[in-house]
């Protein structure tokens, strides 16, 4: 069978057709992520300066008690509990550091989060 000039440009205008209309949906398939869903995740994991414990699934708590601290966070992964008086850093990982000397502050720990300065008050770890 021999194929007419018609039949050949039938083919051709077919031919693009699907490749128009395949090549938008594998495109869109290759998308990244939406940032603000990122940030969301980001901010969830940020460990608040009064949280008193550590979640089972990785949110934070600020109970003032255990006690149903995390309760439908899949329970109390790490209790921390209220600051100690001679606080002068807060680690990562939620522990506190006592140690006057900075020098390795938090090393076991993810690093400092925030110093704790004389007032109480806490500034940002650089």
């Amino acid at each position: 069978m021999r194929l007419t000039d018609s039949m050949r440009a039938v083919l051709f205008a077919f031919g693009i057709a699907v490749a128009a209309l395949t090549t938008p949906t594998t495109l869109t398939a290759q998308k990244p992520a939406a940032k603000p869903a990122a940030s969301k995740a980001k901010n969830e994991m940020r460990m608040p300066k009064t949280a008193t414990a550590r979640c089972s699934d990785s949110t934070w708590s600020k109970a003032a008690s255990q006690q149903g601290a995390c309760s439908s966070h899949g329970g109390v992964a790490k209790w921390f509990g209220k600051a100690p008086a001679n606080v002068t850093a807060r680690c990562s990982d939620g522990e506190y550091w006592t140690n006057e000397e900075r020098r390795g502050a938090c090393a076991q720990h993810g690093g400092v989060s925030f110093w704790v300065t004389k007032k109480g008050k806490a500034k940002k770890a650089a």
